[in-house]
């Protein structure tokens, strides 16, 4: 299921190399140089947890309309390093083990089929995904387009545009090439091609926040945060479609410094969207979504 994937990236597996630059002090390292590490047959397990909360309204004869909807799943996956290369690149497999889903409103909620699923990532050791396969469990092409109504196409579904913007966002949080100590900023930026017309520039500014105790493990904390402004418009037919939102979301992870393997992570993602489509002699319809999903994903051993 797609969105899985999205909220699991952001606990893609990989021990963090942490590397301590001591200047001849008997005191704690307090510089690090944060690199994912492993060999080969190297497997960690995690247990993850998603919660999506959709609200959105719609025209109707007797005016705007309110809908609501909410997905719950829990899944534990294998994550297996395949290779790596000498720059240090990973190509990393995750399988889902087992997992529930369930689906609705209140106390409409239904229990949805376990679908298995199964990926490929290769990633550089600073934690940048260069590619990413789904070889089990993919889905259909999202960007299809009904000309006759656009705003009922899966291009246009909110979901979809949530998991583009997550996994762009979390497939581009890397960690600098030089040391960093506590405190510690860097910033990056890029860019996803949502549709022909509407490109939206994620700026992803990280930080080492702190060193903590988790289960009496050392830990470093590293917090990324996201902005993406939405705005753009298409032409599909007869109709223009113009979008109009905003893309926000936290990340925060925590290490292991020990072990060099994440042991959880956190992640919170808010989508906000006024879709409208007119043309000639034809109404103007708009749409609004309001979409917020929260993640957890936990090391097991």
């Amino acid at each position: 299921m797609k969105r899985w994937s999205i909220a699991l990236v952001a606990a893609l597996v990989g021990g963090w190399a942490v590397t301590a630059q001591q200047g001849g002090q008997p005191t704690p390292p307090q510089t690090f140089t944060l690199r994912y590490k492993g060999k080969p047959g190297d497997t960690n397990r995690y247990r993850s947890w998603f919660l999506l909360r959709m609200v959105g309204t719609f025209p109707s004869p007797s005016g705007p309309r309110e809908g609501r909807m909410e997905y719950r799943a829990e899944a534990t996956y294998l994550h297996k390093i395949v290779s790596v290369a000498e720059d240090g690149t990973l190509e990393i497999e995750t399988t889902k083990e087992s997992g529930k889903a369930r689906m609705g409103v209140d106390e409409n909620m239904r229990d949805l089929p376990d679908r298995p699923y199964k990926r490929i990532v290769r990633m550089t050791n600073r934690g940048k995904v260069l590619e990413e396969r789904v070889v089990e469990g993919e889905e259909g092409d999202e960007d299809e387009v009904d000309e006759d109504f656009p705003l009922a196409s899966p291009r246009y579904q909110p979901t979809r545009w949530l998991d583009k913007l997550f996994e762009t966002a979390v497939h581009n949080i890397a960690f600098p090439e030089q040391a960093v100590t506590v405190g510690a900023t860097w910033r990056e930026q890029v860019t996803e091609t949502l549709t022909p017309n509407c490109k939206v520039t994620l700026t992803i500014t990280s930080r080492f926040k702190e060193l903590v105790k988790l289960d009496g493990k050392l830990c470093a904390v590293i917090e990324s945060a996201v902005d993406a402004p939405i705005d753009g418009q298409d032409t599909v037919g007869d109709w223009t479609v113009a979008v109009r939102g905003r893309f926000t979301a936290t990340v925060t992870l925590y290490f292991d410094l020990e072990r060099g393997d994440e042991r959880q992570s956190f992640d919170e993602g808010r989508l906000a969207l006024e879709m409208t489509q007119s043309g000639p002699d034809r109404p103007t319809i708009t749409l609004t979504h309001r979409l917020i999903s929260r993640g957890k994903t936990v090391l097991l051993e």
